[in-house]
């Protein structure tokens, strides 16, 4: 039976009229994985050799050792596990509905469709750590072989244990919530010193080395979260209940104060209701809001990455919402959209609200990233202002544009596949793109090496301040970009 599920995954992917998409996609994509890999290994060999033959046990603290410290760190690997494979990972649910028409048993559709994901990336690359990492470990003498080989099977029950989980992320909202309410409190207590999580992460997984027989109950754990989903999922196996849009009443935002904007007005309206009420909208809300602390990771190691590195982080900051929102125009349209061109709409008003919705969340992002980067210096704000002026001037034509050759559906009323699927990378996407990031940081490297950190930013201020003068030329090439590609993206949009 399985042969049979694989089979037909395979005609999906080999028919069709963009096998050539999916090709280039899946190499891309193989190359990302293969790249991850090789990192993993490198870091698990690194990471072992700060040990060396002067580590003692039982447990202290003393995050030299690097058993130990890869322990303490455990806590930070399983959450941030948890939100990229909500965020990201793609749950195999998407065609289920053709096996309901045939006489498979549904038992079989679902144990299939939770099955492959045993062998997704997301399980497999943490062994391309863990493998080195114990191997070189278990060559020091220090640590008992079959006790390290039961830590790293009680580790990966625990990753097995965040697929399963992630399941369940994606259809329970109450459930998203909590795990992010957490998440976000655990981070909280930690930043400002009043719990070390870490303390007790250490703990806690070096019990599954000093204590062999915790194996059993990780992977009861494991069969029962599976079992659990398993059974979750053939509850709701129906056309007619489980698998039928939910339909709530609807409460009608006027947005009156919008008015003023004329028609631009009426898309931003139903862009703002968009925003408000779809899930995959809200997960590029959410996403932006997160990437506005993404400075913070390059913000004190200007040793490691240098001048530049710090730019990027503060750069990328505040265009979290414009990326993740302005990518996907107009596939946020896309289950309407043959209806949208045959009515007397013109493309400049609407591709103007876009660009308007996504100048406002840079805006609030610059604001919002000032305080956040105060308490860093004078030239981390420098460094916010002037990518922000970037991407009004500059980044919010250049996404908008690439948006033209983003033939990606979209699938509103889920959170997954936020980075867009095989569809939104090809080679007019992946050319628009260079100049999104590359520029701005090009030239920050020249001003800053040649000047000072203030003369880079103004030069890309000053960008920024050229391409808002620009505008209408801009959007003039845009509109010739959306109206050349209209009907391939009316194609690619009746197809899914």
């Amino acid at each position: 039976m399985f042969k049979m599920f694989l089979k037909l995954n395979w005609k999906e992917f080999n028919r069709g009229n963009s096998i050539s998409t999916k090709l280039v996609a899946k190499i891309f994509k193989w190359f990302w994985i293969i790249y991850f890999a090789f990192m993993s290994v490198m870091i698990g060999i690194i990471a072992s050799a700060y040990g060396g033959p002067t580590m003692e046990f039982p447990l202290e603290e003393d995050s030299a050792i690097p058993f130990l410290y890869v322990n303490k760190q455990m806590i930070y690997f399983f959450a941030y596990l948890i939100v990229m494979r909500y965020f990201i990972q793609t749950l195999p649910f998407l065609n289920i509905k053709s096996f309901l028409l045939t006489p498979l048993l549904k038992k079989r559709i679902v144990r299939f469709s939770i099955l492959k994901t045993v062998l997704t990336y997301f399980n497999i690359l943490p062994l391309f750590f863990l493998i080195p990492f114990s191997y070189i470990l278990s060559k020091t003498d220090n640590f008992d072989t079959v006790s390290l080989v039961i830590w790293n099977i009680n580790i990966i029950g625990l990753i097995y244990l965040t697929n399963f989980f992630n399941f369940l992320l994606n259809n329970k909202n109450s459930l998203v919530y909590t795990v992010g309410t957490i998440l976000a409190l655990t981070k909280a207590l930690e930043y400002f010193s009043i719990i070390d999580f870490t303390i007790y992460s250490q703990e806690f997984f070096y019990l599954f080395y000093e204590l062999p027989y915790l194996t059993v109950f990780t992977w009861l754990m494991v069969f029962w979260l599976y079992s659990y989903v398993k059974q979750y999922y053939l509850k709701g196996l129906y056309i007619d209940t489980g698998l039928q849009i939910n339909i709530s009443e609807a409460k009608v935002e006027e947005f009156n104060w919008l008015d003023r904007f004329g028609k631009t007005a009426t898309f931003i309206k139903n862009d703002l209701r968009l925003l408000k009420r779809a899930k995959r909208a809200r997960t590029a809300v959410y996403m932006g809001i997160g990437c506005l602390f993404y400075g913070l990771i390059f913000a004190f190691t200007d040793e490691i990455y240098g001048s530049t590195g710090a730019f990027f982080g503060y750069l990328f900051s505040t265009a979290g919402f414009l990326f993740m929102f302005g990518s996907f125009v107009p596939s946020w349209d896309s289950q309407y959209y043959p209806l949208m061109m045959t009515q007397n709409i013109e493309y400049k008003e609407y591709l103007n609200s876009k660009w308007s919705l996504m100048i406002i969340g840079t805006v609030i992002s610059t604001i919002l990233a000032c305080v956040i980067y105060s308490f860093i210096g004078i030239n981390a704000i420098y460094a916010v202002l002037s990518g922000a002026a970037y991407h009004l001037g500059v980044n919010g034509y250049l996404v908008l544009w690439a948006g033209a050759y983003t033939k990606s559906p979209i699938d509103l009323n889920s959170s997954a596949n936020a980075f867009g699927d095989k569809k939104a990378f090809n080679a007019k996407t992946i050319l628009v793109g260079l100049p999104q990031m590359g520029l701005p940081l090009l030239v920050y490297y020249f001003g800053n090496t040649y000047f000072d950190h203030l003369t880079a930013c103004l030069l890309v201020a000053a960008m920024g301040a050229l391409g808002i003068f620009l505008k209408p030329i801009a959007f003039s090439l845009i509109l010739k970009a959306y109206k050349t590609e209209k009907y391939s993206t009316l194609k690619a949009y009746k197809s899914n």
